[in-house]
């Protein structure tokens, strides 16, 4: 592949990174979605979070991408990418979207990465019903599982094809930019935590209007950056239209277990492989794709 077959392939992946993490921070999850929390239904509350006071500098100075007079979000996450680059770490992404009668939809991602395993689930709830995907690659296979509306299971097996699913960003990069997209974060001191210091960002916007997706308003972020360029967490809060109804959207990202993730080989893995391999032999020798009597967590 030339140098500028590389560069179009590498920015397709980055356009279709960003308009999944976009679906995922002001929509829903694409693939399935969240759940994080109770289930008894109980309102968000707008506080972004009980922390401690920030205090003024950060100490061994800013991150990648902040001063005190603003924030390069491109640099802040570009840096946090290769902090984590051939490391192993664990991303989360939770979404709760509340409106007046309490929870509608809870979504849940994580990507759990070492080297080149990387192991993401999907899992969206509403009400009584779910759907839920999750990818497994070891950098030389792959294989996916899939859980419908109606609960049916599918697998797919990758034996010579790895990778991680179209658009995901296993550092949790897109999501972050997608967060901070249109908010303007900016430096607000620093914390002492059980990992060291952070850097303290926060944001807000009055309303963010999107092509696709509704209205954002009282937009307010909360983002804390390790010495590393790592971010650690991000809290996003914003109002919503429900139809006619008002609703409350919070967003949590964290990264978490830096240097000690390990890739678990879920035991559908094989199932999926296996069935890629009867199938590369002809119909008549082969396993279905389709699984009915596995749990949905399998």
């Amino acid at each position: 592949m030339s140098r500028r077959d590389r560069g179009s392939a590498g920015r397709r992946r980055g356009a279709a990174a960003l308009a999944l993490a976009l679906l995922l921070v002001s929509a829903g999850c694409a693939d399935a979605v969240t759940s994080g929390g109770d289930a008894s239904g109980r309102t968000v509350n707008p506080a972004l979070a009980d922390t401690p006071t920030a205090t003024p500098t950060p100490r061994g100075g800013f991150p990648a991408g902040v001063d005190r007079g603003g924030v390069d979000v491109e640099r802040v996450i570009d840096a946090h990418r290769a902090a984590l680059a051939n490391g192993s770490w664990t991303v989360g992404f939770t979404r709760t979207v509340t409106g007046p009668n309490g929870t509608v939809e809870r979504s849940r991602a994580r990507v759990v990465a070492n080297g080149s395993r990387t192991l993401s689930t999907f899992e969206r709830i509403r009400g009584d019903d779910r759907l839920a995907s999750a990818h497994w690659s070891n950098g030389t296979a792959a294989a996916s599982r899939r859980v419908d509306w109606e609960g049916a299971v599918s697998l797919e097996g990758r034996p010579g094809e790895p990778g991680v699913p179209t658009g995901l960003d296993p550092t949790g990069g897109a999501w972050l930019y997608a967060a901070f997209l249109d908010v303007d974060p900016r430096y607000a001191g620093s914390e002492s935590t059980d990992n060291g210091t952070v850097t303290v960002l926060r944001g807000e916007a009055g309303r963010i209007e999107r092509s696709g997706v509704p209205d954002r308003t009282s937009v307010r972020l909360r983002a804390r950056v390790d010495a590393d360029g790592v971010v650690r967490s991000l809290t996003l809060r914003y109002e919503v239209f429900l139809g006619d109804d008002p609703g409350v959207v919070r967003i949590e990202l964290r990264t978490s277990a830096v240097g000690t993730t390990t890739v678990p080989r879920p035991g559908w893995v094989d199932r999926a492989l296996a069935n890629a391999s009867a199938g590369a032999r002809g119909p008549d020798d082969g396993a279905g794709a389709t699984e009915t009597t596995d749990t949905p967590g399998g």
